[in-house]
């Protein structure tokens, strides 16, 4: 467990140092006025250009691009090279530029023109609030996971209290804000700022990756499956208690529950390590390797359950950032057309769940005794009422609202 932690910390210095170097050099390079080789592959005033701006890069992102170039928009993509995750990019972006610290940022900034919005995403802040102190351009601030609400303005992290500053700042002063949770809207609350124009704006189901589902559920041969986060025991519980799924994977199995995960490939080498092998030892646990988005809803689809188990008992983040929350493995699941089983603590989750019939709720002591539960559901109707209704959670159907808000903060 200590080596797993000094190749952690390894990896943050590493990450540091490696910030702290390349800075220098960048910001002398910015002092003259250098430019970066890359710029637009294409001119057109008349095509709008959206830059996407953020730290590390969510999958969320590229979805959204994929469908505004569809409507005849631009799209670049600016990311930390250190946040780039091949695996949650596209083929659709026109431009992408990786900057390696804030100097280098700034100077790709400084180079572009033209340039429809920005739109930032988050987490992290700090540098969508070096953008946005940068242009004049509109600036939006799109937001799944915000800090604030995870324990409170005041936690005891530092680096995540000196992320809050900028948090705070993109919020209050942006043009608008996308949510793509209910959590901005707490934020604000707890911020006591006046509220900037605000779309809701849900991760939504890609109509791309829609996935029929005829298959028949036997008690005898059930899989369920889980695709994203995890970490392993080595890992502070009261931050990643959610996702640590040894005892899940042990109480499924004492049912003869089958229990697949799909880590997200942003996961670090040593908590993939721990699953391995208990994959090797456990004929019920099946362990798979990362895949990208194109790829997961054929992956996901040969399963009966998605399954979201995220409890408050299993760790000290606060209730409201449980309550909340979201996550696109939701959307992911729903694509793949196999229905949810969702905590009903994640009330945010369970709603959408509960509105369009994609599975059911579950609270902590019923995973004890799933089989039996999912032994009186009745498989097939339950598939058929969600493929009907996840068109209306679609991003075909909703991204003229995302344009439309563009409009708006444009003065259009």
């Amino acid at each position: 467990m200590k080596l797993k932690l000094l190749i952690i910390l390894y990896g943050k210095i590493y990450n540091l140092a490696y910030n702290k170097l390349t800075s220098c050099f960048d910001f002398i390079l910015l002092i003259l006025q250098i430019k970066i080789k890359k710029s637009y592959r294409n001119t057109n005033p008349e095509i709008k250009k959206i830059v996407f701006v953020g730290e590390s890069l969510v999958p969320r992102v590229s979805r959204i691009a994929k469908w505004l170039k569809r409507e005849e928009i631009y799209c670049v993509l600016i990311a930390h090279k250190k946040g780039f995750i091949k695996e949650f990019s596209s083929n659709e972006w026109d431009l992408i530029l990786l900057f390696r610290n804030e100097f280098h940022l700034k100077r790709i900034i400084k180079q572009l023109k033209g340039v429809y919005v920005y739109h930032a995403f988050a987490p992290k802040s700090f540098y969508p609030d070096i953008v946005r102190q940068m242009v004049k351009t509109p600036f939006v601030i799109d937001m799944q996971d915000v800090y604030s609400c995870y324990y409170g303005l005041n936690p005891d992290i530092r680096w995540l209290k000196s992320e809050l500053v900028y948090e705070k700042k993109c919020l209050k002063l942006a043009n608008g804000v996308v949510g793509a949770s209910l959590e901005p809207n707490v934020a604000l609350r707890k911020y006591e700022k006046p509220k900037p124009p605000t779309i809701y704006f849900p991760l939504y189901c890609d109509n791309d990756f829609f996935e029929s589902n005829t298959k028949q559920l036997s008690e005898d041969e059930i899989h369920l499956v889980y695709a994203g986060g995890i970490a392993g025991s080595h890992r502070n519980k009261s931050h990643y208690g959610t996702i640590q799924f040894s005892g899940l994977i042990k109480i499924l199995s004492e049912q003869k529950i089958h229990f697949h995960i799909y880590p997200s490939p942003s996961v670090h080498h040593t908590d993939k390590a721990e699953y391995e092998q208990i994959a090797e030892h456990n004929k019920y646990f099946h362990f798979h390797k990362p895949v990208s988005q194109d790829c997961l809803a054929d992956e996901l689809c040969k399963y009966h359950f998605g399954l979201i188990p995220f409890f408050i008992k299993d760790t000290g983040i606060s209730a409201e950032k449980i309550k909340y929350a979201t996550s696109l493995k939701l959307f992911n699941y729903i694509e793949s057309g196999i229905p949810v089983l969702v905590s009903k603590e994640l009330i945010y989750q369970s709603w959408i769940v509960k509105r369009y019939s994609a599975g059911f709720t579950l609270n902590s002591q019923d995973l004890f005794h799933l089989k039996d539960i999912i032994a009186t559901r009745d498989y097939r109707p339950l598939v058929s009422e969600m493929l009907k209704k996840r068109e209306e959670i679609s991003l075909q159907r909703n991204i003229h609202r995302l344009i439309q808000f563009y409009k708006q903060i444009a003065g259009e």
